[in-house]
């Protein structure tokens, strides 16, 4: 078997199946992605611009490198990445409630073993480095404080409560167990599958608002439970309206059309709209109604933006999203502490960003396919896996 034959049986978890589900793969390699090159930006900034230079939101400092530049920028993308996972999560998990009614502990069962077995295996990794480097490490001195730590960690509190994430990216984990644990009861609760497409959707939206104006008020973090709402009311759109609206060849290529306005939209305008609640509202619009406009012209038109996100480099970054989510911020960590070693950092070394960015970019990709075949799909997956054999 050639090297690209193997990577296939691995990375393909959905051979023949339909053009949707291919797509949606690409959309989660776009988020690890766009994860991926904010942390990287994060990262290489000692090495891009002075530690006394005040760097404004704008981005733009007088003296300083077109790379500092942007990698500020692409910095300021902060976690949309996140967000769009959060709306393929939305539109998936509430599509497949209300499609058929399940038991609350099988359901909750399933997603269980979905997240947990990679997420302990990465969060003992890290645990087993803290405790050989604590000066680098994230527990605290203290042995007792230390177990507390691990335990809020083993129970993804970081996030929902103020307790330090030990995996850096595991905050976003305690949003999706808490949406796990809630949208059955909201089901139910509510009686949605009683109710009109029309009277779901206002009260995804009443409720989008209220997290964006009441939780995030109140905690002063940016109101990432709307975009769970946000793929909810994609499910409701793509449902009841989507065969209308893609009726007529020229339906299907306006939607094309807007998914790829969109994409750029909703990578471009965070690299410059404010992060702070008020002024970063325009950004929480615009990836609010930018990344379903996206997922429903890849799910409902077999145009260009379906094409592009079904091509096989993107869905085998996204098969293995979760592990790859997981394990490349340790990974960037290592690269940059080793080349902190080996190339201090001035402030003027522009040429670090574009030189190491693919090396790191592949040092991911190896780390977090290990874990995908030695964990995530072995522990996780094992049901996809069989029906593909089948």
């Amino acid at each position: 078997m050639g090297a690209t034959e193997k990577l296939r049986s691995q990375l393909e978890l959905n051979r023949g199946g339909s053009g949707r589900l291919a797509s949606m793969e690409g959309l989660r390699g776009l988020a690890v992605l766009l994860v991926f090159l904010v942390h990287f930006s994060d990262l290489s900034s000692d090495w891009l611009r002075t530690a006394e230079l005040p760097i404004p939101v704008d981005c733009h400092v007088q003296g300083t490198s077109v790379t500092a530049e942007i990698a500020c920028r692409v910095g300021n993308m902060g976690n949309i990445g996140v967000d769009l996972f959060f709306v393929l999560s939305g539109f998936l998990i509430y599509g497949g409630l209300m499609r058929r009614p399940q038991g609350y502990r099988s359901f909750m069962g399933r997603r269980l073993r979905r997240v947990y077995p990679t997420y302990l295996f990465v969060l003992a990794v890290y645990v087993v480095l803290a405790l050989a480097m604590p000066s680098e490490g994230k527990l605290p001195t203290n042995p007792l404080a230390a177990l507390v730590a691990i335990a809020a960690n083993v129970l993804l509190l970081p996030g929902i409560v103020p307790v330090a994430p030990i995996i850096t990216v595991s905050w976003t984990l305690s949003f999706e167990m808490f949406f796990y644990l809630t949208v059955p009861g909201l089901i139910r609760v509510g009686r949605l599958r009683e109710r009109s497409s029309a009277w779901r959707s206002k009260l995804f939206i009443a409720l989008a608002l209220f997290c964006t104006f009441v939780v995030g008020g109140l905690s002063g973090a940016h109101p990432r439970l709307s975009m769970f709402f946000a793929g909810m009311l994609l499910w409701e759109w793509v449902t009841v309206r989507s065969e209308q609206a893609t009726a007529t060849p020229d339906g299907r290529r306006r939607l094309d059309t807007l998914g790829l306005v969109a994409l750029v939209a909703a990578v471009v305008a965070p690299m410059f709209l404010l992060s702070d609640l008020l002024a970063g509202f325009p950004r929480l619009v615009v990836l609010f109604v930018g990344w379903p406009v996206l997922c429903a012209a890849c799910f409902c038109v077999d145009g260009r933006a379906r094409r592009i996100f079904s091509t096989t480099p993107l869905r085998w970054l996204g098969n293995m999203s979760y592990s790859y989510y997981l394990v490349h911020s340790l990974v960037l960590q290592g690269c940059f502490e080793l080349l902190r070693k080996v190339v201090p950092p001035d402030g003027d070394q522009p040429w670090v960003w574009w030189t190491l960015l693919l090396p790191c970019f592949a040092a991911t990709l190896v780390a977090s396919y290990a874990v995908f075949v030695g964990v995530e799909k072995r522990f996780s997956l094992r049901a996809v896996t069989r029906t593909m054999q089948r």
